[in-house]
C-alpha cells in the first residue's frame, strides 16, 4: 500500500519524484491536501511533483482553483505540478474548456509527466523584476522573496481566469440538461450518463457561483420566497448527495426508476435510497453528507428528473448571468 504524507493523499516516489495520487472526489471537504502539497514537497527539496487525478470522479471549483494556487506557489518556490489527467475524462474537459489547461501542465500518464520533470537549469531571469539570479532550485523563477510575494499578488484568484470558468460551466450547465429531452430511453448506458454529466455540471456551477459571487448569488435567492428558496436549497444538496453517491463507484441506474410506458429520460423518478454508512468521514464531513442525503430523499425521491433540474437550473442560470454582468 502507498504511504500516506502529511496531505492526506497517498504517494509513491518514481526516482526523485513524488507522484502524488488524488482522491475520487476533491471538493471543499477533501481540497486542504492541495493545498498542502506545496509546502510538504517543496520543503523537503522536491522541486516537482507529479499529481495523479486519473481516479478523480469529481472536482468543484474549490479543488480546481487550489490545483492552480498550488503550482503557483510551487513554480514561486522553483518548481511545479505535473497533473496526470486521462483524455475522456470529464476533468480533461474542464481544464480544455475553461482555459486551466494553459496554467498548470497536464499530461495522460504518469509516465508522460514523469518525461517532463525539468532538470536543473544554471541561470535564469526573475519572472518578476527581469535580473539575472542563479537559482537554489531547479526552475526556481524569483531572484528574492520580494519578488514572489510580488508576483504572487499580481496572479493568485486572477479574475479573468474564474470568470471564463464561470461562463464555460453555465455553457455546459446548459448543454448538458437541454440534451436530456433527446436521449433514447431504450439506450440507457447513455442516459444514465447524460444525466449524470447533468447533475455534474448543476453542482460545478453552484459551487462556483457560491465560493465567487456569493453576494449575487444571496441576492438572486433573497427576492424569492422562503418555500422558494427552501425547494432550491434542499434540491441542490440532494443533488450533491447524488453526485458523491455515484462519484464513490454506486451506478447512477440505482438511484433511477426508468419505468415502464415513459416517453422521456426526463420522466424517470428518482429512487428513495437506503442511508450510507458515514463512519469513515470526519466529523464535519459527516453531518453534511447526512444533510445532502436527507435533502435527497425530501427533494429528488420519487420526483422527475426534469422536475428536479426544472427547481434548480432557471434559478443558477439568471444568477450566472448577474455574476457575469457583475465582473464585466
Amino acid at each position: 500500500m502507498a504511504p500516506i504524507s502529511a496531505t492526506g493523499y497517498s504517494f509513491q516516489m518514481v526516482g526523485s519524484v513524488p507522484v502524488v495520487t488524488a482522491p475520487a472526489e476533491i471538493d471543499v471537504t477533501t481540497a486542504d491536501g492541495l493545498r498542502a502539497i506545496p509546502f510538504e514537497w517543496h520543503s523537503g527539496g522536491d522541486a516537482t511533483v507529479v499529481v495523479d487525478l486519473s481516479a478523480t470522479r469529481f472536482c468543484d471549483w474549490v479543488g480546481l482553483q487550489e490545483l492552480v494556487r498550488a503550482h503557483q506557489r510551487a513554480v514561486a518556490d522553483g518548481g511545479g505540478l505535473r497533473l496526470v489527467i486521462p483524455a475522456e475524462s470529464s476533468l480533461q474537459r474542464v481544464f480544455s474548456g475553461t482555459g486551466l489547461g494553459g496554467l498548470v501542465p497536464h499530461f495522460a500518464t504518469v509516465t508522460q509527466a514523469l518525461a517532463e520533470v525539468p532538470a536543473a537549469a544554471s541561470r535564469h531571469s526573475c519572472a518578476h523584476c527581469g535580473a539575472v539570479f542563479v537559482p537554489q532550485r531547479e526552475q526556481a523563477r524569483f531572484c528574492s522573496r520580494d519578488c514572489r510575494a510580488a508576483w504572487n499578488g499580481e496572479h493568485l484568484g486572477d479574475p479573468a481566469v474564474e470568470a471564463s470558468a464561470l461562463t464555460w460551466s453555465m455553457a455546459a450547465m446548459s448543454e448538458a440538461t437541454a440534451r436530456l429531452p433527446v436521449v433514447r430511453v431504450w439506450e440507457q448506458d447513455q442516459a444514465f450518463a447524460a444525466i449524470g454529466e447533468a447533475v455534474w455540471w448543476i453542482t460545478m456551477v453552484d459551487a462556483t457561483l457560491v465560493r465567487h459571487y456569493l453576494e449575487t448569488y444571496d441576492a438572486v435567492m433573497a427576492v424569492r420566497t422562503p418555500a422558494e428558496r427552501r425547494l432550491i436549497t434542499e434540491t441542490l444538496a440532494g443533488l450533491r448527495f447524488a453526485r458523491n453517491w455515484t462519484s464513490r463507484g454506486a451506478p447512477l441506474g440505482e438511484a433511477i426508476e426508468t419505468g415502464a410506458g415513459t416517453r422521456r429520460i426526463t420522466q424517470w423518478t428518482w429512487k428513495p435510497i437506503p442511508e450510507p454508512a458515514h463512519a469513515s468521514l470526519p466529523p464535519r464531513a459527516q453531518t453534511w453528507e447526512l444533510a445532502r442525503y436527507r435533502a435527497y430523499q425530501a427533494r429528488l425521491a420519487g420526483h422527475s428528473i426534469g422536475q428536479a433540474f426544472s427547481q434548480v437550473v432557471p434559478f443558477l442560470t439568471l444568477t450566472g448571468e448577474n455574476a457575469a454582468s457583475a465582473a464585466s
